[in-house]
């Protein structure tokens, strides 16, 4: 199938690794051109050079840290004569929390980059598309924005607040040919998976084995997702092929949520 986003540019968050890494990958293996963002220079010198030879797709790449406002301030300035058909919000999540180990510098970190930051970024790129009349706007969230997840409360907090603006933005933009969706990766196989289970393992004092098993049981295809099955879709929502899908909260989560 043609998706439609041959020579399209794309900019991609938090590239370097896991659900951002296949994101490009996968963008690339349309045709997309990219810009990557992230803090590690050295992932994201191997990750371009490994798509330009698989792809032959143009591609560059910035280092930023979207919890530091400088870095972001810095980040705009460079992007502001490039034109981008389809952004991907994706920043990297909270370490566990719960009431009595998260501090006020923890909230103040994660408010920056899941919500402040990803806001700016987003304002700043979208002129062109609606300019352009035609954009894709995805913002990777959490399934813990409808379930919320056991020790992850700064995430289970800011994730819905970022799924609320990019709700009401798609409202406003969506008669310009833009459409702004989220997207809800459940258990997926990435290094946010070791951090959390590693956490979990702890807890429960058993191994981390362990601690995946019992994981996969809550998960009706009992097998956490790959993250190649989560940018498929992604791709598939910025696609030509998706133009009527707008202001939707999509799983991928192998039916972990158990709502309707």
């Amino acid at each position: 199938m043609d998706l439609g986003i041959k020579s399209k540019n794309a900019i991609v968050f938090g590239a370097s690794s896991g659900l951002g890494k296949a994101t490009a990958n996968s963008l690339a293996s349309e045709g997309c051109n990219l810009t990557l963002i992230s803090r590690d220079q050295e992932k994201l010198d191997i990750l371009s050079k490994e798509i330009t030879k698989a792809h032959q797709v143009n591609i560059d790449y910035f280092i930023a840290d979207l919890t530091k406002n400088q870095d972001v301030d810095q980040l705009l300035s460079g992007l502001i004569d490039r034109k981008y058909d389809i952004l991907i919000n994706n920043t990297g999540g909270p370490p566990p929390s719960n009431l009595s180990n998260t501090s006020e510098n923890v909230w103040d970190v994660f408010i920056r980059s899941l919500l402040s930051n990803t806001i700016r970024i987003t304002n700043s790129l979208i002129p062109n598309m609606i300019q352009k009349k035609w954009g894709r706007v995805i913002t990777v969230t959490s399934s813990g924005v409808i379930q919320p997840i056991d020790n992850l409360l700064v995430s289970n907090t800011l994730r819905p607040a970022i799924t609320g603006f990019m709700k009401t933005l798609s409202n406003e933009v969506a008669k310009y040919g833009v459409t702004v969706n989220t997207i809800m990766p459940g258990r997926i196989t990435t290094e946010r998976t070791l951090e959390v289970n590693t956490q979990r393992a702890k807890e429960l004092g058993i191994s981390y084995d362990e601690a995946i098993s019992i994981s996969s049981q809550e998960i009706p295809m009992r097998r956490y997702g790959t993250p190649e099955e989560f940018a498929n879709i992604l791709c598939f929502l910025v696609s030509e092929k998706a133009s009527y899908i707008n202001g939707s909260n999509i799983r991928v989560d192998g039916g972990l949520i158990r709502s309707i």
